[in-house]
């Protein structure tokens, strides 16, 4: 039982520290790198505009935009895997101490993260308003900043790939357009435009990205165009995201749990011993 327990205890600590050793570096690359923009890549080209989408320029810009979402996100999960990667080292080093005290140090700690766990999670589930809030400002901010989709800028290509993929305009409604610094002239499918009274991306597309009416752009018609805002939609779709890694950490909870068992038994044979 005694060696059982410890060995158990052991390759539970070991496992779960490659894990979080992996997750850190996953969540490193996504906030230091490009890796976020591919995520936008199958929308991106397609999109029937001039210029490379591909180049650096375009793909920093973007970037730019992404790192607005996930940094608060993936600066919170590196600093939670940094906690972890402790703990779970402590424990490699614990399992092979023939004392009780760090033992005893180490079923505390574990037992306050789990705790504390289980509260960030009631916390974050019971009240998404919170976490969508969130999202709402950092896409209001980048929305209002949409120009054209000739203009290839990063703010743009973000909007313009959220509208078409939640098929919304705007942040409100349709309306928001009047109010942010879109350009009144813009170029899309080999077609220039002027007069621009509706932005591209709101325009209803076929499967290739082409404009399913030309003319929508500069007519003007509300059955050529979607009308509801992206605010509703977007935020739902983020908080899904967020909720996915908050039940995908439940997982973490049982091994804790787990832990904290083996450490107890451990505990359990020392004391027999004494």
């Amino acid at each position: 039982m005694h060696s059982t327990v410890r060995t158990v205890f052991r390759v539970l600590n070991i496992i779960c520290l490659l894990i979080c050793i992996i997750a850190f570096i996953l969540f490193a690359i996504i906030f230091w790198t490009k890796i976020a923009v591919l995520a936008l890549q199958p929308t991106l080209k397609n999109l029937k505009v001039d210029g490379d989408l591909s180049n650096s320029t375009v793909t920093d810009s973007v970037n730019r935009v992404l790192r607005h979402f996930a940094r608060p996100i993936t600066l919170t999960l590196m600093a939670i895997t940094i906690i972890f990667i402790c703990l779970y080292a402590f424990g490699v080093l614990v399992a092979y101490n023939r004392g009780s005290t760090f033992f005893l140090m180490y079923e505390v700690a574990i037992t306050v993260f789990i705790i504390v766990h289980v509260l960030m999670l009631a916390t974050l589930l019971s009240n998404p308003k919170t976490i969508r809030g969130g999202m709402e400002n950092i896409f209001e901010k980048q929305f209002y900043g949409y120009e054209s989709m000739k203009s290839l800028d990063g703010q743009s290509l973000f909007a313009a790939v959220v509208m078409i993929n939640l098929k919304c305009c705007g942040f409100r409604d349709a309306s928001d357009f009047n109010d942010v610094k879109m350009s009144y002239e813009d170029r899309y499918d080999g077609r220039d435009y002027t007069n621009v009274v509706t932005a591209v991306p709101c325009c209803h597309m076929n499967d290739d990205l082409q404009l399913k009416d030309k003319d929508c752009p500069i007519s003007g018609s509300p059955d050529t165009y979607y009308i509801d805002g992206c605010k509703e939609p977007f935020s739902k779709k983020a908080f899904q995201v967020i909720a996915l890694l908050a039940y995908a950490s439940i997982l973490l909870i049982v091994v804790n749990c787990a832990l904290v068992v083996c450490v107890v038994l451990i505990l359990r044979e020392l004391w027999i011993h004494l």
